[in-house]
């Protein structure tokens, strides 16, 4: 395994920050005890200031060791020379001449067609890396034969001619993020059903879609012995964040409070205005027509008042756990009694956005807070759940996989930072704490859409 991070004698080609996170990742799925398919020992990972020659020994010494398996990952920079063949960039390289300071992948075609193992694996995260693809298929090249004797699987990022993605503020990049995302799952994925797994991921946030070769049976190879069960229900009484009638009724008790206010105010100017138009017109009775009118003012909007108040006994209970999102409501007058479940393992990420249209004044901070909107976006492969949610989002965002759970998270008496917090503490990587990463999670978004 190598990746690059740091490009010091190419000042075009941009740090890559997540790279160091995706050998992490990989490394720990590969080699876990329980669920890896491979030895620690036998999991190495370069050293990212290594040069060329220094990368070509370590993989020349792993091909010819290697007997069951040889699995090569590369993220970085990809590289093309004026003939459009593929480099993979090193801390070393001259972004001008990849011919002579870059790691060319007809060189690691050679490595992998030389090898004795019965499974050959070449993963490549970095852009133009369908190339390998071509590479690895030529029919004229030297080693073809080899290549096809035993199994050998290749999967790439991106196409031959696409550019692959590390988005801002992500922990890995995107191609290798999805890759564990489907390492992950319970039950363990073939590297053909890894490939389907990464490629629905990327589509469905508008990003290239990665390209796969196999020869033999190697597509059939899992890199995961799959978990038992990847999300273990913690104990609900002390391992979960609940909001309810209890917290939904303290915010909406600010805002009634706010309403009475109002009331008290409308009805001393409308006593006063009643008071001056009898001065004016010498007649007192008007006085007291102006003072029951705003008793009478006063009296509807504070029944009003307590209407609101009983009815935050009927508001929704959001809990927030390992397990994943779960809403329930009471019975009411629009939709009857229900419950609605969300799994982590179902959800692509989650988030809060701003008001919807029409709420209350945003000067208000806390009731505008209240009025945030949480939403989920599912993975490709998961239908509507039952139960559907009563609360729509725009058809837009619903066509792109999208699915409000509340319009308003003060229903469920939260505020947007007290829900983030929560989501941040059981959900991961998932959670996207702001409209700006709405829209580089998911480049179909526009910002007319949150």
């Amino acid at each position: 395994m190598i990746g690059v991070s740091d490009f010091p004698e190419s000042p075009d080609l941009s740090g890559l920050s997540a790279v160091r996170e995706n050998l992490v990742g990989l490394w720990h799925r590969l080699t876990d005890p329980d669920t890896g398919v491979l030895e620690s020992q036998n999991c190495i990972v370069a050293d990212p200031m290594s040069s060329v020659a220094e990368l070509g020994r370590l993989f020349g010494k792993a091909a010819g060791e290697a007997s069951d398996m040889l699995l090569i990952y590369y993220a970085g920079h990809g590289l093309l020379d004026d003939r459009g063949r593929l480099y993979l960039a090193t801390s070393q390289t001259q972004a001008r001449a990849p011919k002579y300071s870059a790691l060319a992948v007809d060189l690691l075609r050679e490595d992998v067609g030389n090898s004795a193992a019965g499974a050959r694996v070449l993963i490549l995260d970095c852009c133009f890396s369908g190339r390998a693809i071509e590479t690895m298929s030529d029919q004229q090249g030297l080693f073809r034969e080899q290549v096809t004797i035993a199994g050998t699987y290749t999967m790439t990022s991106t196409t031959a001619n696409s550019p692959a993605y590390s988005l801002a503020g992500h922990k890995y990049t995107a191609f290798t993020g999805a890759l564990l995302t489907a390492l992950d799952r319970p039950e363990p994925l073939p590297l053909n059903d890894i490939y389907l797994a990464v490629a629905e991921d990327l589509q469905s946030r508008g990003l290239p879609r990665p390209q796969q070769r196999a020869t033999d049976t190697a597509g059939a190879l899992a890199l995961s012995r799959g978990r038992v069960d990847p999300f273990p229900p913690p104990d609900p009484l002390l391992d979960e964040v609940r909001f309810g009638p209890a917290q939904a009724a303290a915010i909406r008790e600010k805002g009634l409070q706010v309403m009475r206010r109002a009331a008290a105010f409308a009805c001393a100017v409308t006593a006063g205005l009643y008071a001056l138009f009898a001065v004016a017109n010498h007649d007192p009775g008007e006085i007291w027509g102006g003072v029951v009118l705003a008793l009478v003012v006063y009296f509807i909007l504070t029944f009003f008042v307590h209407a609101m108040r009983r009815a935050s006994a009927k508001d929704p209970t959001l809990i927030v756990d390992g397990t994943g999102l779960t809403m329930t409501w009471s019975k009411s007058a629009l939709w009857p009694e229900g419950r609605l479940f969300y799994p982590w393992k179902d959800i692509s990420h989650v988030g809060v956005v701003r008001p919807l249209p029409g709420t209350v004044n945003s000067k208000l901070k806390e009731i505008y807070d209240a009025n945030h909107a949480l939403i989920v976006r599912l993975r490709p492969e998961v239908p509507d759940p039952p139960g559907e949610s009563h609360f729509h989002l725009s058809n837009e965002l619903n066509k792109l996989g999208y699915h409000a759970i509340i319009s308003r998270i003060g229903g469920f008496g939260a505020t947007k930072k007290e829900l983030l917090a929560a989501l941040d503490r059981f959900a991961g990587e998932r959670v996207v704490h702001s409209e700006k990463e709405f829209l580089a999670r998911d480049p179909r978004l526009r910002p007319d859409m949150l």
